[in-house]
């Protein structure tokens, strides 16, 4: 932080702009407070789910914070800045989609701007602008794939209802950049800075079943050497999509599979069954493609036979990667409205962290509870002999086999503790 502060007082900004989520935004605050005492004079922007999920809230605990921008923001900052240039903080009322505090201290929320509806207006990310790609930028080593890799988001928005997501950001209609767009961005990232393995972040890659099509064929027409990975919706997949994405380089698909009880999903509006789930994984897995199961520990209406149900689940439809996290009713969620009707929960943005200890508590279970299960359904999938034959037959390089060992040795670990508590 202090190398960053030297570097940004350096320069001497008129204006600094931030992103956070609610996990990032007391280090905004803290980076804003810094900034305010070497560059008095300086504008401290935010943007990002958490201002925009609660934005009187934010800006009235963070008073180093000047402006939040609310929602979609390449608009909103050209004209915030260009306001701030002419006519400095006088001007910002007339500005969509910010909030900022008036002469006496009171947070103002100006008009919502409305969402880009034309993705393709804007231009590609500035890449260049950041250090040297080639030298800096690797595969994460959880994800087993090595060599360059770059995250990419090619469209934006969720029509879906899940009370535990918070929408606000994008809304919910989705929108999409073109498929000549997304190649445009596949080729440069390619072909400029060498990347070979793209993480394609959006919520729902494949739902809009004619652009991806184009996608995937453009890729094998222009014998684009890349592979990818994406998320997905268990009820958007179907045999001839998973093909032709496995042709085009496709490498694994996640679900959010999140819970192995039907109840759940059903008071949570996630809107799929147990039986789409499956036959989704099925027929991914046929297709020669890795399927990733992401789930959730400590649902409302959750207990210890529910998290039972979601252990075995998993192992029944044979998904290839088993991931877990703890319920956090966000701010901007349903979820985070109601909370207290299902259990306890801590409000401190702080301990807002899907990976750390739990702070959402379903009545009848502890937190206790909620750490043991995460850890015992940890253990109890990757150990499984299916599981460990295929990691092993999957390993192409030193740094793999190490992350696989180091991982090998934290479960076994957690499996030897737990039998000496048990003792």
């Amino acid at each position: 932080m202090t190398m960053f502060v030297a570097l940004i007082k350096e320069k001497r900004p008129k204006c600094v702009g931030m992103t956070a989520c609610t996990l990032d935004i007391f280090g905004a605050s803290d980076l804003a407070q810094k900034l305010k005492k070497e560059i008095p004079e300086v504008v401290t922007v935010l943007g990002g789910p958490h201002v925009t999920a609660v934005p009187v809230e934010t800006m009235e605990r963070f008073p180093d914070i000047d402006i939040g921008v609310i929602g979609e923001g390449e608009l909103t900052i050209i004209d915030l800045l260009n306001s701030l240039e002419k006519n400095g903080m006088e001007g910002i009322l007339g500005i969509e989609g910010v909030a900022y505090r008036d002469g006496e201290g009171k947070v103002v929320i100006t008009r919502r701007r409305s969402f880009i509806m034309e993705l393709d207006t804007l231009p590609l990310p500035a890449w260049d602008l950041l250090p040297d790609i080639r030298k800096h930028y690797f595969a994460p080593p959880w994800t087993m794939h090595s060599g360059r890799t770059a995250t990419i988001i090619t469209s934006r928005g969720c029509a879906f209802q899940c009370i535990y997501c918070d929408r606000k950001v994008f809304g919910n209609r989705m929108r999409f950049h073109s498929a000549g767009y997304v190649m445009n961005m596949l080729r440069t990232m390619h072909f400029k800075y060498g990347i070979g393995h793209f993480r394609i972040a959006d919520d729902n890659f494949i739902s809009h079943k004619g652009r991806l099509r184009e996608i995937c064929n453009r890729i094998l027409e222009e014998k684009l050497s890349i592979t990818w990975s994406c998320l997905a919706r268990v009820d958007s997949i179907d045999p001839d999509s998973l093909s032709l994405m496995k042709k085009a380089g496709c490498w694994s698909v996640a679900f959010g599979v999140e819970t192995g009880s039907q109840k759940i999903h059903e008071i949570e509006k996630k809107r799929v069954t147990l039986e789409k789930i499956a036959h989704a994984v099925k027929i991914t897995r046929e297709a020669g493609i890795k399927t990733i199961s992401f789930n959730i520990i400590g649902h409302p209406l959750e207990t210890i036979e529910t998290i039972k149900a979601t252990i075995n689940f998993n192992k029944k439809i044979k998904v290839d990667d088993f991931k877990t996290q703890f319920m956090v009713p966000f701010p901007g969620t349903e979820l985070y409205q109601v909370a207290e009707k299902y259990g306890a929960f801590d409000r401190d943005w702080k301990r807002m962290s899907v990976f750390r200890e739990p702070i959402f508590i379903p009545h009848g279970l502890t937190k206790e509870d909620l750490i043991k299960w995460n850890k015992k359904a940890f253990w109890s999938f990757y150990l499984q002999p299916r599981v460990i034959f295929k990691y092993l037959t999957q390993i192409r390089n030193i740094q793999e086999l190490k992350v696989i060992f180091m991982g090998g040795i934290t479960l076994v670990g957690w499996k030897i503790k737990e039998l000496f508590q048990k003792g």
